[in-house]
């Protein structure tokens, strides 16, 4: 198990690695993870308090309140593996705490953002020799699709699962910082939000709480004769 850069993997990155340091990538991957834990903090103590135009079922309070509790489990995630929150307020337009479909309308264009984001990091992380990094961004980017999907499912879409394959929406994780920026999440002039929001994490209905798994060290093997597909 490596957790660090083997000197194998080091060369000449690609321009996605010059731009996206791997402690950048972690850095604005914890910023997104305080965000979703605010907003969806947010949005369930507007549910609760009766401010949307639409009642939250029971099932959809439980699926807000599941993942809110999983967002925390990945800030937990990249938090220990370095990151540091860029910021801890943030802004959405009110609307998006009293419209029941521009709320779960938000959530699914945030997914799929922080998805496609995990795209990029995904080639920082193998180009700069970080396997057991890119081992939890595809956990993390697996399980924000399921976010978005359930979100989809909220609003009345169907097929709520309606895409093959996440699109490339960015180069880079900074690109996905400056969507941020620009959809006004951060340095807006919405509503501010401060981290962690309202009420408390309930994880009950959570389980796999940590990226666990074996790591794959993909190294190359200097000699040929030890490789077991010599030629290959």
């Amino acid at each position: 198990m490596r957790t660090h850069a083997p000197p194998w993997s080091l060369g000449v990155p690609s321009a996605a690695a010059q731009s996206d340091s791997v402690q950048r990538v972690l850095d604005i991957t914890a910023t997104t993870e305080r965000f979703g834990v605010t907003f969806l903090g947010m949005g369930l103590q507007s549910a609760l308090d009766g401010n949307f135009d639409q009642p939250f079922l029971p099932d959809v309070l439980a699926i807000v309140t599941a993942a809110r509790a999983q967002e925390v489990f990945h800030l937990d995630a990249f938090e220990r593996a370095g990151g540091q929150a860029l910021v801890d307020t943030f802004t959405v337009p009110p609307e998006f705490l009293t419209d029941y479909n521009t709320f779960f309308t938000a959530i699914v264009d945030q997914e799929l953002a922080e998805t496609a984001a995990q795209i990029a990091a995904m080639r920082v992380f193998t180009e700069m020799g970080r396997p057991d990094l890119a081992k939890v961004s595809f956990q993390y980017a697996a399980e924000e699709s399921e976010h978005r999907l359930l979100a989809n499912y909220a609003r009345g879409v169907r097929p709520a699962n309606d895409l093959a394959f996440i699109p490339i929406l960015f180069e880079t994780v900074d690109e996905f910082l400056e969507s941020l920026e620009l959809r006004g999440i951060i340095g807006g002039t919405g509503m501010e939000i401060v981290y962690p929001g309202p009420g408390e994490i309930d994880a009950t209905n959570v389980i796999e709480r940590e990226p666990g798994g074996a790591l794959v060290d993909c190294a190359r093997s200097a000699t040929p004769a030890a490789s077991p597909i010599a030629g290959g």
